[in-house]
């Protein structure tokens, strides 16, 4: 009992568990806090069911599990060097295991993902778990050796997790409500893109700055990373412009699309105001030991800017009235 305890807390640390949570309440959060108040406002209801929906939240997520778990596999050299400390496969879980374990999780996710295509009959959605599937499997593989070609191809993975709850709605709604639909879903799409393109900067940023304090050994084992190819001040320059885009980029979506004070409050002080921090303290002397705490600050950011879609929850039922 002993053992299997202590191999299911390593299997959740292969698999990640927090970002998993993260992944389910990003897709639960997009639904029900922005897709279903926006949907009422115009008298209209989400078309996949609360069954279906499930099931493509567990499909997601079975697949970001299968890719960590893989990441891990072909990583285990390299994270002697970079993180001795938190080394998974090959200390507390066999390398073989590792490998059975991506693929339990991805074909599972794969299947499900299907399933969820052929009920709703748009079985070409299928193609997006596929895709997905394989290019986590590439970028473990090759993509993440390549010079900024893994940190945008898993930025894009992360900023597709939010825009899949919309992409499995929008042929449904046409289907449903036909042309009158049309209107709404533009509009969904300016608030779903919204929380997609915030992913991708924030994690694109997270990306490079994991490159600055994994220097050492993806120089070692031969990795083009950022910091390898232009150096560790150019990474944290180009993760500090990343944050100047973003902050630019959430002062525009106030201007243009929100404007009310609830929402310029929030992302004042849950959001802006802590990426200046953060872009302060990969601007100072470099210190190794900034890294952790800023992957950490960005990580908290994210969780905020997908908090702001309770937020908008409210300020849409507010709007609505």
């Amino acid at each position: 009992m002993v053992k299997l305890a202590e191999h299911t807390i390593s299997l959740l640390r292969l698999i990640r568990w927090p970002n998993l949570l993260i992944v389910a309440a990003t897709q639960i959060l997009i639904r029900q806090c922005v897709l279903v108040p926006l949907l009422a406002g115009a008298h209209m209801e989400t078309q996949l069911s609360p069954v279906l929906f499930t099931l493509l939240v567990i499909a997601t997520v079975f697949i970001s599990a299968g890719g960590y778990a893989i990441n891990d596999y072909f990583d285990r050299k390299i994270d002697r060097i970079n993180k001795p400390g938190s080394l998974i496969v090959g200390i507390h879980i066999y390398p073989r295991h590792a490998m059975a374990y991506h693929l339990f999780f991805s074909i599972s996710g794969v299947l499900l993902g299907t399933y969820v295509a052929f009920r709703i009959g748009q079985i070409y959605l299928c193609l997006v778990f596929f895709m997905v599937s394989g290019l986590l499997w590439f970028y473990s593989t090759t993509y993440k050796r390549e010079l900024l070609l893994g940190n945008v191809i898993v930025a894009l993975l992360t900023a597709l997790v939010p825009f899949m709850v919309l992409l499995f709605e929008m042929p449904l709604l046409a289907r449903e409500y036909g042309s009158s639909a049309n209107e709404i879903t533009r509009y969904l799409m300016i608030w779903v893109v919204g929380f997609s393109l915030f992913a991708f900067l924030l994690n694109l940023t997270r990306e490079i700055v994991k490159d600055a304090q994994d220097f050492e050994g993806d120089q070692a084992y031969g990795k083009r990373t950022v910091a390898v190819a232009w150096g560790i001040k150019a990474a944290r320059r180009i993760a500090v412009m990343l944050i100047l885009i973003t902050i630019a980029l959430l002062v525009i979506a106030w201007l243009k699309f929100i404007g009310d004070r609830a929402t310029l409050i929030y992302f004042s002080v849950m959001i802006v105001i802590p990426l200046f921090y953060v872009a302060f303290m990969l601007l100072k002397p470099e210190e190794e030991s900034v890294y952790p705490k800023v992957n950490f600050l960005l990580k908290i950011i994210m969780i905020t800017g997908l908090g702001y879609s309770v937020a908008a929850n409210l300020i849409i039922k507010n709007l609505m009235k």
